[in-house]
C-alpha cells in the first residue's frame, strides 16, 4: 500500500526556476464555512456562483478536496503553512494557554513567496496564529448595515471592507509579482442566523422557494454512531440552539446560508472584476477554497463541529488562470488543500518547495500533463473546538470509502460513498466489511507512524452532563457546554 505523507522531513522537490518576469501572478479567494454542494460548478441548481462558475469551467475542478480539519483556526493554520493541525499544535479555536502560534521553524507559504521576490498580501479573516507571517496584512474596517431579509453581523461588515482592500490592491497591483489573498467570512454569518433563531419558532415569511431538505436530513440509526457524533448537541451550542427546529425552520436556514453565499459572491465578483481591469489579471491563476464547509441541514446538522460528514469536511477546490489546462471533467484524485495548495503553488511559481513539507504538488494535473505523485488517502482531523470538550477523531477518506475514528468509546464510522453518498449507513459493525474496516484502520496506523501523531496519546475530556439525554438531537434537554462559558 501506497503510503500518504511519504515525504516528510525531506525536500519535496526543488522546481526549475522561472525568469522573475514570467513568474505568474496568484489570487486566491476563500471563503469561510462554504460547503461544495451550494457551488454550481459541482453541480448545485442554487444559482449562487455564476461567475465562480465561469471560471471553473475554463479551468481545474476538484471534485475530491478534503480540508485537514472541519474548524476555522486548525484549518487556516494548517492551509497556510502546509502542515496538519497534530504537525502545527494547533488544534481548536481558542487562544492561549491551549493553542500557540506556530514555531518559527516552519516555513509559511507567505515566506516562501517573499524570499522568492513576491509582494504577499493578505485582506479579511486572519484566524492564523500567525501562519500567514511572510504575508502583509491590512485589518479590515468593518461598515455596518442593516438588512431586512436575514440577520447581518460582523462576519458581514467585514466583508465589505475586505471587499474594498482587495479591489484597490488589484486595481493598483505592485510592479513585481505578487501572491494577494481575499479572505472573506462568509457564509460564516449563518452562526449568527442560528443564534437569533434559537429553539423552534415561526419564521417571517420568505419571498422565494425555500429550499428542499437534502436527502440525508434525518439520521437513520442513531445507536450505531460514535458517541461524540451522538451528543454534538452537547458540545456545539449552535446545534444545541438549532435542536428542537421544525422541518420548515431547517429550510429557511438553508434559505439563509444561500442569502449569506450570495451575498459574498457578489462581492467576490468585484474582487475578479477588479483582477481583470489590468494587465496583471491576463497573467494572474486564480485559487479559489474553503476552511471548511457546514451541515447544511445534513444529519440534523447546522454549522460544524466534531463530525466529518462530507458537507463539512469536502470544499470547493478551484484552479483558472494562465498555465491552468482546462479539464472536461472535475479531477476525482484525492486532493488535501490543507497540505497540498503550498507544494502546488510554489511549483506553479517556479519556487523550491520547503523542506518537510507533507503534500503533494498537484501542478502536472494542472498542466494537462501526468501527476506521477497521488494520496492513496487522506486525512481530517478532529480535537475540540474550544477545549471545553475534547473528542479527538480521525478521518481517512480513501477513493471508495470513508472511516472514521473517534478515541471516547472507541468509536467507528465505515461509509461506502460511492453506493452511500449521504454517509447514512454506518458499516463499520458489518461483517460483508470487515476486510475493508481492517484495511482503513491500517490506513489510519501508517498515518498516526508516518505523520508521528500523537492522536493515541491525546485525552478524552466529556463529563457525563454532556452524555446524558435520550439519542437523537431534538431530544437535547438541559445545558450545552458553552453555558458554562457563559458564566
Amino acid at each position: 500500500m501506497r503510503s500518504l505523507y511519504p515525504f516528510l522531513g525531506l525536500s519535496v522537490c526543488a522546481t526549475v526556476g522561472i525568469n522573475a518576469q514570467e513568474r505568474p501572478n496568484f489570487l486566491i479567494i476563500q471563503c469561510d464555512q462554504l460547503a461544495q454542494r451550494v457551488v454550481g460548478a459541482y453541480g448545485s441548481t442554487y444559482g449562487l456562483t455564476p461567475t465562480l462558475d465561469k471560471y471553473a469551467s475554463e479551468g481545474v475542478v476538484f471534485a475530491n478536496a478534503y480540508v485537514g480539519c472541519p474548524l476555522s483556526q486548525p484549518s487556516r493554520t494548517a492551509l497556510w503553512s502546509g502542515m496538519m493541525p497534530h504537525q502545527t499544535n494547533v488544534r481548536s479555536n481558542s487562544a492561549e494557554p491551549f493553542n500557540s502560534e506556530i514555531s518559527t521553524d516552519i516555513t509559511t507559504l507567505g515566506e516562501a513567496f517573499t524570499t522568492a521576490g513576491y509582494d504577499a498580501m493578505h485582506f479579511g479573516k486572519r484566524h492564523d496564529m500567525n501562519s500567514l507571517r511572510g504575508f502583509k496584512h491590512k485589518e479590515p474596517v468593518a461598515e455596518p448595515f442593516k438588512d431586512d431579509n436575514f440577520p447581518v453581523n460582523n462576519d458581514s461588515f467585514l466583508d465589505v471592507g475586505t471587499c474594498k482592500d482587495a479591489v484597490n490592491y488589484l486595481k493598483n497591483p505592485p510592479s513585481k509579482p505578487f501572491i494577494c489573498i481575499a479572505d472573506f467570512q462568509n457564509p460564516h454569518n449563518i452562526c449568527g442566523y442560528v443564534g437569533a433563531n434559537e429553539g423552534e419558532h415561526i419564521n417571517k415569511p420568505y419571498s422565494g422557494t425555500l429550499p428542499e431538505l437534502p436527502e440525508n436530513f434525518e439520521v437513520k440509526d442513531w445507536e450505531n454512531l460514535p458517541i461524540p457524533i451522538q451528543y454534538t448537541c452537547c458540545s456545539h451550542r449552535r446545534l444545541a440552539q438549532a435542536a428542537h427546529w421544525s422541518e420548515d425552520n431547517y429550510r429557511h436556514y438553508l434559505a439563509a446560508y444561500n442569502y449569506y453565499t450570495d451575498m459574498v459572491m457578489k462581492q467576490i465578483d468585484q474582487v475578479i472584476e477588479a483582477l481583470n481591469s489590468t494587465p496583471a489579471g491576463k497573467n494572474t491563476i486564480i485559487v479559489f477554497v474553503a476552511d471548511h464547509g457546514d451541515g447544511i441541514a445534513s444529519h440534523r446538522m447546522v454549522t460544524k463541529q466534531t463530525s466529518f460528514y462530507d458537507e463539512m469536511t469536502n470544499v470547493p477546490f478551484i484552479f483558472a488562470g494562465p498555465g491552468i489546462k482546462k479539464q472536461k471533467k472535475h479531477i476525482t484524485q484525492l486532493v488535501s488543500p490543507t497540505i497540498d495548495l503550498l507544494p502546488t503553488l510554489c511549483d506553479l511559481a517556479g519556487i523550491s518547495i520547503p523542506e518537510g513539507k507533507p503534500g503533494i504538488s498537484f501542478a502536472p494535473t494542472l498542466k494537462g500533463k501526468k501527476q506521477t505523485k497521488e494520496h492513496p488517502y487522506v486525512v481530517s482531523e478532529w480535537d475540540s473546538e474550544y477545549d471545553d470538550v475534547i473528542t479527538p477523531g480521525r478521518m481517512v477518506r480513501s477513493p471508495r470509502y470513508k472511516y472514521t475514528h473517534y478515541l471516547e468509546g472507541n468509536g467507528e464510522e465505515l461509509y461506502d460513498l460511492q453506493k452511500d453518498p449521504g454517509e447514512r449507513n454506518n458499516l463499520a459493525k458489518s461483517p460483508e466489511y470487515a476486510k475493508v474496516l481492517a484495511e482503513h484502520r491500517a490506513m489510519l496506523n501508517d498515518y498516526i507512524i508516518r505523520t508521528k501523531d500523537d492522536y493515541r496519546s491525546r485525552t478524552v475530556k466529556a463529563d457525563k452532563e454532556w452524555r446524558s439525554h435520550p439519542l437523537g438531537y431534538p431530544n437535547h434537554t438541559g445545558r450545552c457546554v458553552w453555558d458554562l462559558r457563559k458564566k
